[in-house]
């Protein structure tokens, strides 16, 4: 399965060690992460390199591309919102929305009372949730 694996770039990466955890499960079970540069350490410095235009455009594809996105929606970020509700409105697609759940009253209600058919809300407490989502669902 590709997967978009949605984490933010130049906002908070307090998350950064989670996501890269979850992508090594992801990984190990047999999956493609389409957005392994977000899990490089100098990944704001590389992105900003690159002009916005070409980042969009990548992005886009990688979306189009990807079977599944899952989201990490703890801190605000424009670029995974984006995502995410791209896809959403789409309607074709499953999308992920995790999130720390001793954090759910500064996460987006956006994502926490996401209601729609195709998001599915995955809050958690520690890695061992973690493991268990990927688990149960891929």
């Amino acid at each position: 399965m590709k997967i978009y694996l949605a984490f933010t770039v130049v906002g908070n990466r307090e998350k950064f060690e989670l996501v890269s955890n979850l992508a090594l499960l992801l990984q190990n079970r047999g999956h493609k992460i389409l957005t392994t540069h977000l899990l490089s350490k100098t990944a704001r410095l590389d992105e900003s390199m690159k002009s916005p235009e070409y980042v969009f455009e990548r992005d886009m594809k990688w979306l189009e591309e990807c079977d599944v996105i899952i989201a990490e929606a703890s801190f605000t970020s424009f670029g995974v919102g984006f995502e995410a509700g791209y896809l959403l409105g789409k309607g074709k697609k499953k999308v992920y929305l995790l999130y720390d759940a001793s954090m759910k009253e500064s996460v987006s209600k956006m994502a926490t009372g996401n209601t729609l058919k195709k998001c599915i809300r995955v809050p958690y407490n520690s890695m061992s949730d973690i493991y268990k989502f990927v688990q149960e669902n891929f």
